[in-house]
């Protein structure tokens, strides 16, 4: 929809500049002169900036500013679909930029886009970087042999539904996340577990707000259209609507329905319909408890989507149970009473996460970042680092006596192990007692 599209370009603008734009990113960032070091920004060069057809003007917006923010040139592989639009953003942003004084050529792009001429840029230099999201998945981003990647990874994020939940606002932030652009957004919910107490009452609930319960004998037309053979969507299903996906499968929706749902047993994870879906369809499964919650959402990550994000939805947000949660899930984004789509790409619905619309998967999703990208990503950091007397450790005796008669004790003792003189311990005794004596004077 024109207003989801138009909130993205906002959010890639808006809330990304007053996030960025009173960091250092030039010359010397930090100097602390009690630890005696000075740090340095640096630019990393030129980023290939890969852009999905997902958001495809959102996205290149968004890359535009972090790189201009930090002194990096881009050259852009734009989506082959969403050619027009991508240009039309980034002329809009190479144009403010040069009348602000920007270099002549700082933002380039490829004019026809292809796979070929993706492999053009060139990969010899050794002061060029990746700079892309998970997209060209199976073509551009395997072609990647720049320098490190910084980009995302596949998404295949699930809510947990915890008997304590609201469920008034857990079904309206699933709804809300479904519906905003589609499911376009990575960060999107594709499939909800629901614990076994509450999970009638809110299926029926989501039912009532706008969802539709597809008839299983329809099951297998949906995922063989939305599908293809390695479980990817197929380009042209891609953020278009339940009522088009239904008409072109050969299935019939009631009216006033715009999320599609589908049952589905935890055993069968792997199948068609339990895949990352960029769409408003849902899959949902019943877990027995929170252990077994755990248990789906973990599997349903480890099949597609690792380290991208995850959800939970419960009553009270100092519940334990949340940090048991998040650190049993293999996700790096752990969204709490928020939806996903929205929450995922930080600073709407948390302070947590900074504005980004890369979001790392780290290494569970062979990705090197684990947090949602910014402009430290794109710098290298020089210290200098000042010669200084290092502070050192005070070592004192095993055991130590406060009374009157503990220093002739002692020196008696000492006398009985050597007939020397006083060992530097006995001497470090006899100080530290003077200042006990002093001490117990003062109080």
């Amino acid at each position: 929809m024109v207003e989801d599209k138009d909130t993205k370009n906002r959010f890639a603008t808006e809330n990304v500049y007053n996030s960025i734009k009173q960091e250092k990113t030039v010359s010397i960032i930090e100097r602390n002169q009690v630890e005696g070091y000075i740090k340095v920004a640096a630019p990393l060069g030129v980023l290939a900036g890969i852009v999905p057809t997902t958001n495809p003007t959102s996205t290149t917006m968004f890359k535009i500013l972090v790189a201009l923010k930090t002194r990096n040139a881009i050259i852009f592989s734009f989506h082959p679909k969403a050619q027009k639009c991508s240009i039309h953003a980034a002329q809009i942003l190479y144009d403010a930029a040069l009348k602000a004084g920007a270099p002549k050529n700082i933002i380039q792009w490829i004019h026809k886009a292809s796979l070929e001429k993706h492999h053009c840029l060139d990969p010899q230099p050794k002061d060029r970087f990746y700079f892309g999201n998970w997209w060209y998945r199976h073509g551009a981003r395997r072609a990647a042999v720049w320098q490190p990647v910084n980009g995302g990874g596949a998404g295949n994020g699930a809510v947990y539904i915890d008997h304590t939940a609201f469920l008034d606002r857990a079904v309206e932030d699933i709804l809300l996340s479904k519906r905003f652009d589609n499911s376009m957004v990575c960060a999107t919910e594709n499939s909800a577990v629901v614990e076994a107490p509450i999970y009638d009452k809110w299926l029926q609930m989501i039912q009532d707000k706008g969802a539709y319960l597809v008839p299983k004998k329809d099951y297998q037309k949906l995922a063989d259209f939305v599908f293809n053979d390695k479980h990817g969507v197929n380009g042209p299903v891609a953020g278009m609507s339940a009522r088009w996906i239904c008409e072109h499968a050969g299935v019939t929706l009631s009216e006033g329905k715009d999320v599609l749902l589908f049952e589905l047993d935890p055993k069968n994870i792997g199948e068609k319909l339990s895949s990352e879906k960029l769409s408003p369809l849902l899959s949902v499964y019943k877990a027995k408890d929170r252990e077994d919650g755990i248990r789906i959402v973990k599997a349903l990550l480890d099949y597609q989507g690792a380290g991208h994000n995850a959800a939970i939805q419960i009553g009270s947000q100092n519940d334990p149970f949340i940090d048991e949660y998040g650190k049993a899930v293999q996700a790096s984004r752990v969204l709490v009473n928020q939806p996903d789509a929205l929450g995922g790409i930080g600073d709407i619905y948390s302070d947590g996460l900074r504005p980004s619309l890369i979001l790392g998967t780290g290494s569970w999703g062979k990705n090197s970042l684990s947090h949602n990208l910014s402009t430290s990503d794109l710098l290298n950091i020089k210290t200098i680092a000042k010669r200084r007397n290092r502070p050192q450790w005070i070592r004192l005796p095993e055991k130590i006596f406060t009374k009157k008669t503990s220093l002739p004790i002692f020196q008696m003792k000492m006398s009985r192990k050597s007939a020397g003189p006083l060992s530097s311990l006995t001497r470090a005794w006899s100080i530290s007692t003077s200042l006990t004596r002093s001490m117990n004077s003062w109080l």
